[in-house]
């Protein structure tokens, strides 16, 4: 007997992908033709977008100037690479930055003009301003339309609920105001407001908050792979738009760059003066009370002795000066470490010369984590958890500084302790002079102290004014926006085509697919080969025709010549007891009734004298299929309530009878396993050369079993698109199990187009609903087209 697989898993068959893709042809043409459709009302009305960039070189500057130490703009390499590129960038991004972008340019007002589909931004090109009353609330992100009359007015209207729902006539520069807007619309020079009848205007007031975070979103800052070079690109519907914005961004990095550099050094030039005019002052004591020395005492020329002492306490006293300087300003920094909590105007050492290379450090770290928290508090509430990071580092920081600061005035006092005592021993020398040179040389030697000290504050303000008079921005645009070409970034016409080629190909497709994958109905006799290698004897097509003795009517058809076939291939001998055919299957309504019925009919037309013996006991059809008024049959035989010439029935047909199931039994099996049904069998095959017996599905009941005793053929038979492959693959297996009698599969009711020009299939298209042959008709029409072409 055959062998039985219940894996059922398999694998995709392509073929029947394939075959189900060519028989729904219509379906990818309709997808196509709503994809079309769709696409060309997508490009009616999207947007297209545009994206610009622009190109600025980080200047990396590791000269001595007095602003090598400046934070934002550190001379030390290892620093700069990492840090001073990422501080640009912020700066770039920054909220305050792209807000003051937004009002140099005008944005907060965008203009708009209508065209065929859909509204356009037209940015400068739009013929009129509108000019807000800042002394009033404004309504914002709401469109104000207008329509020019052709002469000195328009016709203005607005969607915003206290606005103006009609439309109202107004003339340029008057006044229009309601209870949230007021504004006036005025004509640009060299306008005539006739060019512009009839043309849809509108405008919209933004809010600057949000504007300035749209804006701020879509800047996108990238450094390039090799060098100190950003590239800073922006997108959005209007071109023109979008480049001044980008140029402003950066021309206003650059002068806002200058403008610090610029602070650092004014701020400088007024330290240097306060020093400039105290030192001038005690100068010029000292040098009145010189003169008057000389003039009063005639006195012009100093002993040897007096001389050196003079020069070796001038030196004492000049650096003993230099570091009440240094600790002036060290005191200075002290002050303004504890007044403020920006460092954009602070004088930073290098400035007066000095080299506190731990205090710049300190003060750059500061300026970036500042920086940081502005961004942060900018996109974030104050409540985020990272501020307060940022918060306790910035405290930390400061509190690092001022210790700092507190430790240099104290090392620096010390030096000024130090020399003091080295000037006092200098005295003891000093008082062996005799008195007049020892008046003189204290005299002299604070005023050399003075004018040192006034000659190298003179030269570091000429420095410093020459240095911010040649000041330059320490970065550079390589690129400007609309220089480097513009990019559409948003879908293209034929990009939308295309995709809405790919998608009524795919969506199609994958539906399809997933109905093949998923079904588990039995599609084809592979379907069938894969579960069991029972042989399939004959597969029927699809019988349009649903009247009982079809083959009886219509001898020569397609239908019939297949059952000839099955017959013929199961080769039956009478004359050697081979006269008995079961028709079973899985479960019901999968066709083995009228398998019967047909079967019957083909060996009746051989003149074979044939019954057709309906044994489902629990569920008989035969009866309904003939229209028989009779309903005794096999049950009335088995309970010996009648005979058997009593319940067998003749037909029209020649050598063709019919027994019936008869009444339901309420214990069809044991009437199965009786003594009868043997009597019954022996004698119908005596009366017939041919018994075709119609038995319950052997998914549900085992009555098949039981008579697979008096079979010597079982035909099973397999439902195309209705019988299930788990069902199927566990009914087989219990038939070989049950070892019935020459197992053979009929596969029925299978979609084929039957061409053969010598058998006539009737056309039933007028018997169907009217809008159904409508259907088919233009269906067949549209293929004949199609093969025209």
């Amino acid at each position: 007997m055959g062998k039985v697989s219940t894996n059922l898993k398999g694998g995709i068959d392509f073929k029947r992908v394939l075959i189900k893709y060519a028989r729904n042809w219509y379906l990818f043409a309709l997808a196509l033709i709503i994809a079309y459709l769709i696409a060309t009302i997508q490009n009616r009305y999207v947007v297209p977008i545009y994206s610009l960039s622009t190109s600025v070189l980080i200047e990396d500057k590791s000269n001595k100037s007095v602003l090598d130490q400046r934070g934002s703009i550190s001379a030390d390499p290892l620093f700069l690479n990492s840090k001073l590129i990422d501080n640009q960038i912020a700066i770039l991004k920054s909220f305050s930055q792209i807000r003051l972008i937004i009002r140099n340019l005008n944005f907060e007002v965008s203009y708009f003009a209508k065209g065929t589909y859909i509204w356009e931004e037209i940015y400068t090109r739009a013929p009129f301003i509108v000019k807000l009353d800042t002394g009033h609330s404004q309504v914002r992100n709401v469109r104000f339309e207008l329509k020019f009359d052709g002469k000195s007015g328009f016709q203005f209207r607005s969607e915003h609920p206290g606005g103006v729902p009609e439309v109202k006539n107004y003339r340029f520069g008057e006044v229009i105001s309601g209870k949230d807007y007021s504004f006036s619309i005025l004509l640009k020079d060299n306008i005539n407001p006739a060019d512009y009848t009839g043309q849809d205007y509108g405008f919209m007031i933004n809010d600057l908050n949000q504007l300035t975070a749209q804006y701020r979103k879509k800047t996108n800052i990238e450094t390039a792979k090799q060098g100190s070079v950003i590239v800073i690109t922006s997108s959005g519907p209007n071109k023109n738009k979008e480049k001044d914005y980008l140029n402003e961004l950066t021309r206003v990095f650059l002068v806002t760059n200058l403008e610090k550099k610029n602070r650092i050094l004014t701020s400088t030039i007024e330290f240097i003066d306060g020093q400039i005019l105290q030192m001038g002052a005690d100068l010029d004591s000292a040098e009145q009370k010189l003169e008057e020395f000389r003039k009063d005492n005639k006195f012009m020329q100093l002993s040897a002795k007096a001389t050196a002492l003079l020069k070796e306490m001038g030196d004492l006293a000049k650096d003993r000066a230099n570091l009440l300087s240094d600790k002036k300003y060290y005191e200075y920094l002290l002050d303004y470490l504890l007044k403020h909590n920006s460092f954009e105007d602070v004088v930073m050492p290098s400035t007066v010369g000095l080299s506190l290379p731990l205090f710049s450090d300190l003060v750059l770290k500061l300026s970036t984590v500042s920086l940081e928290k502005e961004d942060l508090i900018a996109n974030s509430s104050r409540q985020n958890p990272y501020i307060q990071v940022l918060d306790e580092q910035i405290s930390n920081m400061k509190v690092a500084l001022i210790e700092n600061m507190n430790s240099i005035i104290k090392t620096t006092q010390l030096k000024i302790d130090d020399l003091d005592k080295r000037l006092l021993e200098k005295d003891v020398d000093f008082s062996t002079l005799p008195g007049i040179e020892r008046k003189y040389l204290e005299i002299e030697r604070k005023y050399n102290v003075y004018n040192n000290l006034y000659d190298f504050l003179l030269q570091r303000k000429s420095e410093t004014e020459i240095q911010r008079a040649a000041n330059t921005p320490d970065h550079e645009i390589l690129d400007y926006a609309g220089d480097t070409g513009i990019t559409t970034v948003s879908a293209s016409p034929k990009t939308a085509y295309l995709n809405a080629l790919i998608w009524a190909i795919l969506i199609p497709a994958v539906f399809l697919f997933l109905i093949v994958l998923l079904n588990n109905r039995i599609l084809s006799r592979d379907d069938i080969d894969a579960i069991t290698d029972i042989p399939v004897i004959g597969t029927l097509v699809r019988n349009t025709d649903k009247r009982t003795g079809k083959i009886l009517l219509s001898a020569n058809s397609a239908f019939t010549e297949t059952l000839r076939i099955i017959k013929i291939k199961l080769n039956l001998d009478p004359t050697k007891g081979e006269q008995v055919i079961s028709v079973t299957s899985s479960v019901i309504d999968e066709g083995k009734t009228y398998l019967a019925i047909h079967l019957a009919s083909v060996y009746a037309l051989a003149g074979k004298k044939t019954l057709l013996l309906g044994f489902d006991l629990h569920r008989p059809k035969i009866s309904e299929a003939f229209n028989l008024t009779r309903s005794e049959g096999v049950t009335n035989f088995l309970i010996n309530d009648l005979e058997i010439d009593q319940v067998i029935q003749h037909t029209y047909t020649k050598n063709l009878d019919i027994l019936l199931s008869g009444p339901t039994p309420p214990n069809p099996d044991e009437l199965i396993e009786s003594e009868k049904t043997r009597e019954l069998f022996s004698v119908l095959r005596q009366r017939y050369d041919f018994i075709i017996v119609d038995t319950p599905p052997v998914g549900y009941l085992g009555d098949a079993f039981l008579l697979n005793r008096y079979s010597d053929v079982t035909l099973y038979v397999v439902r195309y698109n209705y019988s299930t492959k788990k069902h199927f693959a566990t009914s087989i297996a219990e038939a070989v199990e049950n070892k019935m009698k020459r197992l053979n599969i009929v596969f029925t009711d299978v979609k084929q187009k039957v061409r053969n020009m010598d058998i006539h299939i009737p056309d039933n298209t007028e018997n169907r609903h009217p809008a159904i042959r409508h259907f088919i008709r233009l269906r067949r029409s549209t293929v004949g087209l199609i093969r025209k072409f």
